[in-house]
């Protein structure tokens, strides 16, 4: 298939549209930090032009989070089935934490178009402080899935010698795991940043960083999937 069939293909899912959206956002914030270094007096056309971009695409990407709390709702009851109990309470947290953060990031949005009145300042921390918390969990959960693919993996080694080619299966979970794990922590300085912990600058450059690993799982999960050596 062809690149641009390929891009196409892409396109038309609306989770792997949001990772270019996301991935233009952050790259966007990350730009107007270095030009701007965090002050509102310097101004200029390409500032100006990247602050509505950046403005821009973060409220569509809202709009596509449209009704996801729902959707991340029944996740939630699903993680209740989880057959670790540490896996299973931190899933619970960090679904639950994802529902209300969903359910805020809505509102927001409807404020923002002025349905509904709202302290946008207000409602903005208790979405970050939410999303914090899913994230800090979510990063715990994939420590331990790493950390038991590390155990297998330690397994494999001590069973078959260290030269031992990897099983296919093994390969793909433990590309997953930290894929999913570096994804996770990358994530977490975004939430930081907006209430100020860390430097804006630092928390969009994670966000570029936790965006283009995010673009490339979509890219494994809809164009061409992760090969492991044989």
């Amino acid at each position: 298939m062809t690149i641009s069939k390929n891009l196409i293909n892409f396109n038309s899912h609306t989770s792997a549209r949001d990772k270019i959206f996301r991935l233009v956002q952050y790259s966007s914030k990350l730009i107007l930090w270095q030009l701007t270094y965090g002050s509102p007096a310097v101004k200029g056309e390409v500032i100006t032009r990247l602050k509505k971009l950046e403005g821009t695409i973060g409220l569509s990407r809202k709009l596509l989070r449209l009704g996801n709390f729902v959707e991340m709702a029944f996740k939630t009851i699903d993680a209740l089935n989880t057959p670790d109990v540490t896996l299973r309470v931190l899933s619970v947290i960090s679904n639950a934490s994802k529902v209300v953060w969903l359910f805020i990031d809505n509102m927001l949005w409807f404020g923002k178009i002025d349905v509904i009145k709202m302290d946008q300042a207000f409602w903005t921390q208790w979405s970050l402080r939410a999303w914090l918390l899913a994230l800090a969990t979510a990063s715990i959960v994939s420590m331990v899935k790493l950390q038991s693919v590390h155990n297998q993996l330690h397994h494999f080694h001590k069973e078959h010698g260290r030269k031992a080619k990897l099983t296919s299966k093994l390969q793909i979970e433990m590309h997953a795991a930290r894929m999913n794990f570096w994804r996770d922590f990358c994530d977490l300085f975004i939430p930081l940043g907006g209430l100020s912990y860390v430097s804006p600058g630092f928390a969009a450059l994670t966000g570029v960083i936790s965006s283009v690993i995010g673009f490339q799982q979509e890219w494994e999960k809809h164009i061409k999937p992760f090969q492991p050596e044989i």
